[in-house]
């Protein structure tokens, strides 16, 4: 999967083309006319031994086999000389390899030399030379082949297919060198072959200490695109992209497609709720484009299996109704079977409602002076959030300063016994005087709640968890001569302290109150 990124264009997502997995040489034409082996993805096939000695040639965006744009050649005005005299496959005693050109052969290029090297020594000709007869590719081989004798020999490869004007084609030439087989290809089918079985043919090589440049579209009208030299045989599959393959034993077909994944991306609240995917696109006819989706309130790896993916097939409608905090999107792109065209993602965002946390509780108060031994009454006005009226609720805080809190109290028993939440629902109470009352045993109880386990890695929200959830195991109890300063705060029903603690509001300002302290005459 590659991004492509053009100055002046937004960036986009599409399948990652074909290109040899290793080589000599690869040009796609993609960086500067000076420097034009530098790849598509940015990185050149490391060849000390081959280097640009010139090269001029116009660049086309408007066609193109590998990448964004290609090479066009105009005759002899525009060519590519390389030097290969120091690499191993143009020595005296190669290893198979292979040289392979996309062409896209112009009005004039019927009668062309596409690739030359060629060199005379005492007035015989050596090298070779590929070139185009009325639109049919033929490789001149001359004097490379050894016999025993001392003695070289030539052949050539004549093709009976014509290339196809303003059309792709790709020629591949493999010198087998070990079985003196030499094989062309067009759009990966055999359509010339040269083999000598001569028990006096020893090898073949170029002329030793040879200095002749590699000369590419030396004589040539159109384009060229993702020329490339590499040992062994072809390995590239002749379309623009991966296309179809069938198992005639098996009978399976395969085509894997390309996948394109995001990093685990972060909302700014837990229990976020995806409403909507926008996305622009291109996808020709027969090409696959699926996008899946996962996410979690709990962090997670995107190298992990869970959270699992979801497809979404509809881009508002149907969507996961998952609650998240982290997320993360993958893309699967298939180009069409044929290997011609594939889609693209232009651009890609997710539309979320986020949920945020309660406002701070209002006017929290004292209801009055209680006597000795009474509990301690607090007023507030109700929060308007309906996830707070819902299933929430509120926690009074508690601390000897009125910035340190240490204890806090957020259950409370029922009147048949049971923890329930405290939602301000008490007698006499009111939308805006939420009222609750503190005693020595609701600090022993809310201190003591008996500690559960997470039973399951689910969503449980925090009012089916007053009765397991504690952690706090020390507590607080209030003590007489001293001064202690409470605070209210709202939590709606997402709040969970596995993974939604942000689901609480701030604390609000302190209230206080003194316990009196009796003093005997002897103190």
């Amino acid at each position: 999967m590659v991004q492509n990124s053009e100055p002046g264009k937004k960036n986009f997502l599409k399948p990652k083309e074909n290109t040899p997995k290793h080589g000599e040489l690869f040009f796609d034409f993609e960086g500067d006319v000076k420097e034009p082996q530098i790849t598509e993805a940015g990185y050149p096939f490391h060849s000390k031994s081959i280097s640009v000695v010139s090269s001029s040639y116009l660049t086309d965006d408007q066609t193109y086999f590998f990448g964004k744009r290609s090479a066009y050649f105009s005759g002899r005005r525009n060519q590519i000389h390389l030097s290969v005299s120091g690499n191993s496959l143009f020595g005296t005693h190669p290893d198979p390899f292979t040289i392979s050109i996309p062409v896209r052969l112009g009005e004039q290029g019927a009668g062309s030399v596409i690739l030359d090297r060629t060199v005379y020594v005492k007035g015989k000709k050596y090298g070779i030379s590929l070139e185009l007869d009325e639109s049919k590719p033929i490789l001149q081989v001359n004097n490379l082949l050894q016999k025993s004798d001392g003695r070289t020999a030539s052949f050539v490869l004549e093709s009976p297919v014509k290339l196809k004007r303003k059309t792709w084609e790709v020629i591949s030439i493999y010198f087998d060198t070990l079985n003196h087989k030499y094989i062309m290809y067009q759009n990966g089918i055999e359509t010339a072959e040269y083999e000598n079985s001569q028990a006096d043919t020893l090898g073949f090589g170029f002329p030793e200490n040879d200095s002749t440049p590699l000369v590419l579209g030396k004589s040539f009208y159109g384009n060229l695109d993702g020329f490339h030299i590499h040992k062994g045989e072809p390995e590239v599959e002749y379309t623009k992209f991966e296309s179809v393959r069938y198992d005639d034993e098996t009978k399976i077909g395969f085509m894997e497609g390309n996948t394109a994944i995001s990093p685990v991306l972060e909302t700014k609240y837990s229990n976020s709720s995806l409403t909507r995917v926008h996305w622009n696109i291109e996808q020709p006819k027969d090409t696959m484009l699926e996008l899946y989706f996962r996410g979690s309130n709990q962090k997670f790896l995107d190298s992990k299996m869970d959270p699992s993916w979801t497809r979404i097939g509809s881009l508002d409608k149907g969507l996961p109704k998952i609650k998240f905090k982290y997320y993360q999107w993958k893309l699967w792109f298939r180009p069409d079977p044929l290997g011609k065209s594939v889609p693209n993602v232009q651009s890609l965002s997710f539309e979320y409602t986020e949920q945020t946390p309660p406002d701070v509780p209002t006017r929290f108060r004292l209801e009055s002076n209680p006597n000795t031994g009474d509990p301690i009454c607090f007023l507030w006005n109700s929060n308007h959030e309906k996830e707070v009226q819902s299933g929430g609720g509120y926690i009074i805080h508690y601390g000897l300063t009125p910035t340190r809190m240490l204890g806090s109290v957020f259950v409370k028993k029922d009147k048949v016994g049971n923890f329930n939440k405290i939602d301000g629902n008490e007698d006499e109470s009111s939308f805006r005087n939420k009222r609750f009352c503190i005693s020595e045993e609701t600090l022993v109880n809310n201190i003591y709640v008996q500690e559960g386990e997470l039973q399951a890695d689910e969503f449980r929200p925090l009012a089916d968890q007053v009765d397991h959830s504690r952690r706090e195991k020390r507590g607080l109890l209030f003590q007489p001569g001293l001064t202690y300063y409470f605070r209210i705060s709202a939590y709606n029903r997402y709040l969970n302290e596995w993974d939604s603690k942000d689901q609480k509001s701030p604390l609000s300002p302190p209230v206080s109150f003194s316990f009196p302290k009796e003093v005997s005459n002897n103190k």
